[in-house]
């Protein structure tokens, strides 16, 4: 991977809050030097230099065009970012779990042949976007050819793009299923992989649909055994990076990308932890989207198996909306929900 630069905000506070400021940290393989708005804090042990920041929306534009990453888009990114940084309030939206799977981790969640039961309480539920799998992507599941996984999301895809307006999501990391399925109604690509098959790229770049970018090292058969990090933080943020730059260089417009941690996807209980703890660093430019519904962390934490973690969810999810992520991917809306709006109102929104 290539760590050789990444930026996103800061973990830490060093310098007093200024007005039209963020505080960010940057790792580079480049020696920045000092000044009034910059100090280096450490050097990695990937052997980058680690820095902290305070920078205006200029000076950012700035420091991403030095990286030569982001091909031209710097200003635009660097407006997403600071916006992101001023944002107040929860706004939080919720996305909704289908899994037309039988092997899915949380029973509670599977869909199998044409039964719409499950699929109609969600769209009573409301959620903001709903999301559509046919591939059970838990640790050490196998891979489902994309015909059988389009067989199995083609008829609920056809029933939600029917019945509701529901933003829809398509839960694949397969081209040739994403392709199969534009003909209904498709909203939002959520991959897995991060987009690291071209043809995937090549889609979100010709559709202009909302891309969701995830964290994840390996497949998921074998992710669970790279779960090891020197600086978690700054590794997802710069495989992110990456990615994004990738994705922008093949014409993936700046606004159509939503980031992904990716909990419990070749992470440790520490490594969720921890990630979780440091949220905010994950919401630099683009909006940020976590996952946490029923993971075995939780398990961790409570003690309980996957059907009784739904409390553990709620805890995660109210931190979450705390701390301004954009979007969480549940199984549970209505329950979600309300522990979201009940929070917000609580806090004088």
């Amino acid at each position: 991977m290539n760590l050789g630069f990444t930026v996103f905000p800061s973990r830490i506070k060093y310098f007093n809050n200024e007005r039209g400021k963020v505080q960010v940290e940057i790792f580079t393989e480049d020696n920045m030097g000092k000044g009034d708005n910059i100090v280096e804090i450490e050097s990695s042990k990937e052997k980058l230099h680690r820095y902290i920041a305070i920078v205006s929306q200029e000076e950012l534009a700035g420091i991403l065009q030095l990286s030569g990453l982001f091909g031209g888009c710097e200003e635009k990114i660097s407006s997403m970012f600071m916006g992101s940084s001023e944002r107040s309030g929860i706004s939080t939206k919720i996305m909704g779990i289908l899994n037309i799977t039988p092997d899915s981790f949380y029973p509670g969640s599977r869909i199998e042949g044409r039964n719409m039961s499950r699929v109609d309480r969600m769209l009573d539920e409301k959620p903001d976007i709903i999301d559509i799998g046919g591939e059970s992507t838990r640790p050490g599941s196998s891979p489902v050819n994309h015909e059988k996984e389009t067989a199995r999301i083609y008829p609920v895809l056809e029933y939600v793009s029917n019945c509701s307006n529901i933003p829809i999501s398509l839960d694949s990391r397969n081209p040739e299923t994403v392709l199969r399925c534009l003909d209904l109604r498709v909203d939002y690509i959520n991959d897995i992989t991060g987009f690291k098959n071209r043809e995937m790229i090549k889609i979100a770049s010709e559709t202009g649909l909302n891309s969701i970018v995830m964290h994840m090292r390996g497949t998921p058969d074998n992710m669970q055994t790279m779960a090891e990090y020197g600086d978690i933080v700054m590794e997802i943020n710069s495989f992110l990076f990456g990615r994004i730059s990738e994705m922008l260089s093949a014409g993936v417009k700046p606004q159509n990308i939503i980031v992904d941690p990716g909990i419990g996807f070749a992470k440790t209980y520490e490594g969720n932890i921890t990630i979780l703890r440091n949220i905010e660093s994950f919401r630099g430019a683009f909006p940020l989207l976590v996952g946490t519904s029923r993971k075995t962390f939780l398990g961790h934490i409570t003690g309980r198996d996957v059907n009784k973690r739904l409390a553990g969810t709620i805890a995660t999810s109210v931190h979450l909306a705390e701390k301004h992520v954009d979007i969480i991917r549940v199984h549970d809306v209505a329950e979600n929900r309300d522990a979201i709006k009940v929070t917000g109102i609580l806090a004088g929104e």
